[in-house]
């Protein structure tokens, strides 16, 4: 069963007296960004702060010059993209990646041995392989070849590696 706005209605016309006086309204925006930029404490990702920071922008200055709250909210999801443009290029400039990844090249599959991931059945899908750090589908063209054993790349077709099983000796 639903909750009906009937069996609230000393709410309503509460919050909307509340909304309708402009400081009120950016009291909101600025408690809201507050909230956000706290958030990024928690929450990883680097855009939470810039919400939050365009949302208090948006209440200090319509504590000063009145508006609706749909021109308000224009101007932070455009101050909110533009603060996460400018806000994003200065920390990849002044904090760089401190890992760097190869670029993934399927064409040098081909010769390669190859961990199983996943048993790869004879001409059927489902079949996977470990190939640069990343699991490719896989599949035999003559037996099959159980999980956690090696395999060699013979060819790729589209997005699938043909593999063959190989024995490596016991050491």
């Amino acid at each position: 069963m639903f909750l009906k706005i009937e069996f609230f209605p000393f709410l309503l016309p509460k919050t909307m007296d509340f909304l309708q006086d402009g400081h009120n309204l950016s009291y909101l925006w600025i408690a809201s960004g507050i909230v956000l930029m706290v958030a990024e404490l928690f929450v990883p990702g680097g855009f939470v702060f810039f919400l939050g920071l365009s949302a208090t922008i948006v209440g200090s200055i319509s504590y000063f010059y009145e508006s609706g709250f749909w021109t308000q909210a224009i101007i932070w999801a455009g101050l909110s993209g533009i603060l996460i443009w400018i806000g994003g290029s200065f920390l990849r400039k002044f904090f760089p990646s401190s890992s760097e990844t190869a670029a993934l090249n399927p064409e040098e599959g081909p010769g390669r041995i190859v961990l199983v991931s996943k048993d790869i059945l004879v001409e059927r899908k489902g079949g996977r392989v470990v190939f640069q750090g990343t699991e490719w589908d896989a599949i035999s063209k003559s037996k099959r070849i159980p999980s956690g054993k090696r395999a060699r790349i013979l060819e790729r077709e589209n997005l699938t590696f043909v593999v063959e099983p190989i024995e490596l000796p016991e050491i």
